[in-house]
């Protein structure tokens, strides 16, 4: 688990793997045509503002310069609209669905009102993100050393909702060893890391963008520990550091660090699942499942131009964070390990909600 230093240039952040099978132009023309994206949230929100960052150059770069816009389906935790999408498949290449976490987690945990399959659609972009972890320097006051926190009597954590994403704190802090730590339901993102800096809790956490604009500072100015981030896949599934905190270490080291032995088995497979959903499939967009190969070349052909783009180079840290897209062929094992949990990982995971007394179950 090395980490690359990728710093050193703006241009390697943005460094595409691409799974073309040819650089040529796919044969497709949206002249006159209206694409719609089906943002299954409501107006305002951080996958309508991802996807609003990319519609100028969506029709800058996609043939016959189509107007691009999106349609808000909110409801149902993103169901509804995913739903919606999905019983009204079209397949010219006009009508594509955006998603983030809780979509993907909503199919994964077998909710039984989810009609959608993202598993099948054609993906075409995934953008992803990273979750990292700190505490307050009276609970450890050494970066990165988890040893004091597994001391203590009692650790406290915001937990949103048991049936979200942050369900899979419960499993890495326990997994830790933080068997002291209790979760906190009905804490969201902003509110918890208030409650952290009241001191309140003593554990909290926060994605790539908030973790820049905020709790950076307090590291560097010695007001927060860093603890470790959840860690970034790499295409050939090996582990590495993010390239924006390149001296903290992820979860993965610290469970090896923290129980004497690597990531294996169940346990591996269940952090590759969580990654997946958590990190890697963060905001992603598909055409639907009987798409063809010509017109699935056309948009992935567009993303590849997009982020060649000088002002989406320029732009695209600030937006969507500094990691490179994932776009089309590469993106299918990242959506297989997604929405298909095996056994063990679905064990893996409700021992964890029981163990720390929440009723939230993943269902097979």
């Amino acid at each position: 688990m090395t980490s690359r230093n990728i710093l050193k240039s703006t241009a390697i952040a943005f460094t595409i793997s691409i799974g073309l099978a040819s650089a040529a132009l796919a044969e497709c023309n949206f002249e006159g045509e209206t694409i719609t994206i089906v943002v299954p949230f409501g107006e305002g929100g951080g996958t309508s503002q991802t996807f609003g960052f990319f519609q100028p150059y969506l029709q800058k770069y996609l043939p016959g310069s189509p107007l691009i816009q999106m349609l808000n389906v909110p409801g149902g935790g993103s169901m509804k609209g995913a739903n919606q999408f999905h019983n009204n498949q079209v397949v010219d290449g006009t009508y594509l669905l955006a998603t983030s976490t809780s979509t993907v987690l909503n199919q994964a945990a077998g909710n039984p009102l989810v009609e959608y399959d993202l598993g099948a659609y054609k993906p075409v972009a995934l953008i992803e993100s990273n979750v990292h972890w700190f505490t307050s320097p009276t609970v450890s006051a050494t970066a990165y050393d988890l040893g004091p926190l597994k001391e203590r009597s009692l650790n406290l954590f915001a937990l949103n909702s048991p049936s979200s994403a942050d369900m899979f704190h419960v499993w890495i802090i326990n997994k830790l060893g933080l068997d002291n730590a209790r979760p906190i339901p009905g804490l969201s993102s902003s509110n918890g890391y208030q409650a952290f800096l009241r001191g309140e809790i003593q554990l909290s956490s926060h994605g790539t963008a908030n973790y820049l604009r905020q709790v950076k500072q307090g590291i560097d100015a010695g007001e927060i520990t860093d603890l470790m981030t959840l860690g970034w896949i790499q295409p050939d599934g090996s582990i590495e550091r993010v390239p924006y905190a390149p001296d903290t270490p992820t979860f993965a080291e610290q469970f090896e660090t923290m129980t004497g032995a690597p990531l294996s088995d169940d346990d591996l497979d269940t952090y590759m699942a969580i990654n997946a959903i958590w990190n890697q499939a963060s905001k992603a967009l598909f055409l639907p499942t009987e798409t063809s190969d010509e017109i699935v070349q056309c948009w992935t052909n567009a993303f590849a131009e997009i982020v060649k783009d000088a002002d989406f180079i320029a732009e695209a840290p600030n937006r969507l964070g500094p990691f490179p897209l994932i776009i089309g062929d590469d993106a299918r094992p990242v959506m297989a390990r997604a929405t298909s949990l095996s056994d063990g990982v679905v064990d893996q995971l409700n021992t964890a909600l029981k163990a720390n007394g929440l009723s939230y179950r993943i269902e097979r």
